[in-house]
């Protein structure tokens, strides 16, 4: 280091850098490593240099325009402290920064409402859903996506079919709140509110919640800022309205005449095709509802189905009745049950129909997915074997129902299925009779009674 000068307004004032040098350094004859350091632009600055660890340690304080002399040592002594400690001031500064950003974040974070956590779980769902080598039990399907849509909606928006507004979503009430702000304590008041209304929407909306803070759980940023246990409580559980019982969800024998003459009355052939077809394979919704013309083959009476459990999917028998039905319908686009109406041109909301339906022929309520229990039930009518009635189902394979599993042919499960649905039309009233060259797998099937 050069000569010691104590600072002085003059001195600061005067100083320059020396002609043909970079930049000159006048040093504090008071403040130990406090320098004033000016370049050959004219630019002045105060600095601060020492030793630390044995490697020489430079860092800018600041603008001489900025900092007062009284300013510059105040500062130049704070940093002479750290160094004197073996602490590096600038990665104190940084940890200083990261803690302030940290804490910021999480300020932030506090005040997060659940509607934008939300979203990006919905997105984080259809983004999965779109990678085709994920096993379709790992993600969700299109009905699924679509029941947490509307069951998060606000509701009030005009309906297609309906003079009826939008029903505000069960989950709704819950969009607004703070994630920081849900307890246990709230969700029960939630539920109780819910369930005294729509106990069945009530008990759907908890679970899909359930499952959208679990998933919160699970993620570091959203961890820390939430009580995981929120939605594990026992007196919160106690106040979720059970589901309904399974036995209860399906028609039965005796329901079937009315149902189907409710059914038939429909003026729109696709709805009376769909939900027939429903009771009549025991296939899942949206298994039915996403069948295309290319999956059908009228020829050797078969039709394939998208599998929820198997990605290949399944062949389905084409029994006559339903390849009459079928056959009857529009040729509008891909789709055999066909919509002008929405989006994709598919035929998307029998629930609609099936109310109407049930409204009709003053029978109780059955959910869509209960005419496909319908179908497991009636079955042992005609004494179906279980391991049958799984397949066309598209059950997994159960070793417990038939000791071992095997693929049965089509021409086999034909038999069965004609049989069931001769049965069915019988008790439905319904005079059906099946042209000779109707369906090729009759003749293997023998009698269908």
């Amino acid at each position: 280091m050069t000569a010691k000068q104590n600072f002085t307004a003059g001195r600061v004032e005067s100083f320059k850098c020396e002609s043909g040098k970079g930049q000159s350094i006048l040093w504090d004859g008071k403040t130990p490593g406090l320098g004033l350091r000016a370049t050959a632009k004219g630019a002045k600055s105060y600095i601060f240099q020492t030793k630390l660890h044995g490697n020489t340690l430079r860092l800018t304080i600041g603008d001489a325009k900025t900092y007062s002399i009284s300013q510059a040592q105040v500062e130049a002594n704070r940093l002479k402290a750290l160094t004197d400690q073996g602490i590096d001031p600038r990665e104190l500064a940084k940890a200083q920064r990261n803690e302030a950003e940290t804490k910021a974040i999480e300020s932030k974070s506090k005040e997060l409402l659940v509607s934008e956590v939300w979203a990006q779980y919905i997105a984080y769902q259809k983004d999965k859903m779109t990678r085709s080598h994920i096993e379709r039990g790992k993600k969700w399907g299109e009905r699924h996506l679509k029941d947490h849509e509307n069951l998060a909606q606000p509701g009030g928006e005009e309906r297609k079919r309906s003079k009826r507004k939008t029903q505000t979503g069960v989950l709704y009430p819950l969009m607004a709140l703070r994630m920081a702000d849900i307890s246990s304590a709230i969700l029960k008041e939630w539920q109780k509110v819910e369930a005294a209304t729509r106990a069945n929407n009530a008990r759907q909306g908890f679970e899909m919640f359930r499952a959208f803070w679990r998933w919160c759980a699970l993620r570091p940023e959203f961890a820390k800022l939430i009580d995981a246990g929120a939605v594990e409580g026992k007196e919160l559980r106690d106040e979720v309205p059970s589901r309904k019982s399974k036995r209860f969800d399906v028609l039965e024998k005796s329901q079937l005449k009315p149902w189907f003459k409710a059914v038939t009355s429909l003026r729109n052939p696709v709805a009376q095709a769909y939900l027939q077809a429903l009771i009549l394979t025991g296939a899942r919704r949206e298994e039915m509802a996403s069948l295309k013309w290319v999956d059908v083959d009228f020829q050797w009476s078969a039709i394939w189905i998208k599998d929820k459990v198997a990605e290949e999917g399944r062949k389905l028998p084409l029994t006559p009745y339903l390849s009459s039905l079928i056959d009857s319908l529009p040729r509008r686009n891909e789709w055999v049950f066909s919509s002008p109406t929405s989006k994709d041109g598919r035929y998307t909301d029998p629930s609609v129909s099936h109310h109407k339906v049930l409204s009709c022929s003053q029978l109780p309520p059955v959910t869509i997915h209960g005419l496909r229990r319908t179908f497991a039930s009636l079955a042992e009518w005609v004494e179906m074997p279980v391991g049958i009635v799984a397949e066309i189902m598209g059950h997994k394979p159960s070793a417990t129902a038939e000791k071992h599993y095997k693929s049965r042919p089509l021409e086999l499960l034909a038999i069965w299925h004609i049989k069931y649905e001769a049965w069915i039309l019988e008790q439905a009233g319904i005079g059906f009779t099946p042209q000779k060259d109707e369906n090729v797998l009759k003749a293997v099937g023998g009698k269908n009674n």
